[in-house]
């Protein structure tokens, strides 16, 4: 609460240095030439891709792809021509080895550093591909100590062998300190990032440390506490299903945030079009916004929700995708019957915030400009327009919806990677290159 609190005062004194951006929308032309693709139908054995990865650039153009959870639990390297240059880590249990990964991120320099799930550790790769070091997180009292925050919002920190990381959200703290005490752990003690912050990760000792950066606006703060669970409650697996999801509010603005080339931070935590950018120690330094305004949530648009989410979960598309991405296969009908009575539960008496937020995304590009991403036409629309602002917060222009959906990863020289599946699903990773107003 402290840091939010400064956060708030600190912004209203540079309130007078914010950017008001005009809000009519530049149309921007979104012809991006391609440069390669890999993975798809035909792909060569290093390039078939079971679930969509992610991807990273390093300063070399080169780009690097893992499958979260589902995998082999290595990243593959590619060359700034579409070819293999080499297959960083292995499936195991030994250092260098890859039990369950969550996430990755990589410096400019092509070390990486893989959030280890299995092992409850982070293990740092050298430019080479070589193991480097194994970075435990927690301790002999805590083994789960931040474990809840191993996912894959993941930024190299361009100051040195950290990394910036978003916090879990309060239920996943909860339930990650419910597993704890099943190992035995002690209970927390100090005050944990969650998902409407920022901590600072640093690597370079044998465990890991943690620094909070900022942390953002909750808008049901008070309202949404982490629920008061016991042992018995991991034993159903609907209850967990139901203790994972549940107090979501449709609508209710996320907390978008990249981090810039100068280590600054670039963040969105409320329905306004408002992103604040900060130092590299999360002290406000400007305000960007637009004349945009959030729309009201009507009975209308209720209703229309309720009844699109209830027709994907009829269909399967509700979890069953997300449950094997997550390496679980095929559901046993049992739990699948209970995981779908969970969510429609949650579904029909979900709760709805008063307005849409105005902003869905926001990345940082390699050069320092940022992209937003608007909400579509539409309440549940994937793609909206998306704005472009340079790295000094003047407004280059805007996307129109539909023209290009947001990069799955910025890197050197313009380059930008998109994941897309085909009408099979199969995934593949296409490089395009920017032209120079948009970077």
């Amino acid at each position: 609460m402290g840091r939010v609190l400064l956060a708030a005062v600190a912004l209203a004194g540079v309130a007078g240095t914010g950017d008001g951006l005009e809000g009519q929308d530049v149309p921007l032309a979104a012809d991006f030439p391609e440069v390669y693709r890999v993975g798809g139908f035909d792909a060569p054995e290093w390039a078939e891709f079971a679930v969509p990865p992610d991807v990273r650039f390093d300063a070399a153009g080169r780009l690097y792809a893992m499958e979260r959870f589902l995998g082999s639990g290595s990243v593959i390297v590619i060359d700034a021509d579409g070819t293999l240059v080499r297959v960083v880590g292995r499936p195991g249990e030994g250092p260098g080895e890859i039990n369950r990964p969550t996430g990755f991120a990589v410096w400019p320099d092509g070390r990486l550093a893989i959030a280890d799930g299995g092992h409850r550790a982070y293990q740092v790769f050298g430019p080479d591909g070589e193991f480097e070091r194994f970075v435990r997180v927690g301790s002999e009292s805590d083994p789960l100590g931040g474990a809840g925050s191993m996912g894959s919002a993941l930024r190299p920190d361009p100051a040195g062998l950290s990394l910036i990381a978003q916090g879990p959200p309060p239920r996943v703290g909860a339930l990650t300190d419910l597993f704890g005490e099943l190992l035995g752990a002690e209970t927390p003690s100090e005050e944990r990032v969650d998902d409407r912050g920022l901590e600072r990760l640093d690597l370079r000792g044998e465990a890991v440390s943690r620094e909070p950066i900022l942390e953002g606006w909750r808008p049901s703060a008070g309202e949404d506490e982490p629920p008061e669970l016991s042992l018995d409650d991991l034993t159903d697996a609907s209850g967990i299903v139901a203790m994972a999801i549940g107090g979501m509010r449709w609508f209710e603005p996320g907390f978008l945030w990249d981090v810039l080339p100068d280590g600054g931070i670039a963040y969105s935590d409320s329905t306004a079009y408002e992103i604040k950018v900060t130092d590299a120690a999360g002290r406000p330094t400007r305000l960007l916004s637009r004349d945009l305004h959030p729309e009201p949530v009507t009975r209308r648009i209720r209703e229309a929700v309720r009844e699109r989410r209830l027709r994907d979960l009829s269909e399967g598309r509700e979890f069953a995708a997300g449950y094997r991405a997550g390496g679980g296969g095929e559901m046993p009908e049992g739990e699948r019957n209970a995981m779908t009575e969970a969510i429609r539960a949650q579904i029909e008496g979900g709760e709805f915030f008063d307005v849409i937020p105005v902003l869905s995304a926001l990345r940082a590009t390699w050069d320092g400009a940022l992209w937003v991403e608007r909400h579509g036409e539409e309440p549940w629309a994937e793609f909206g327009p998306i704005d472009v602002m340079r790295a000094d917060g003047e407004y280059v222009g805007t996307f129109a919806a539909g023209a290009t959906k947001m990069p799955d990863a910025f890197g050197p020289d313009g380059l930008i990677a998109f994941v897309e599946l085909d009408e099979l699903d199969i995934p593949s990773i296409v490089v395009r290159r920017l032209p120079v107003e948009v970077r």
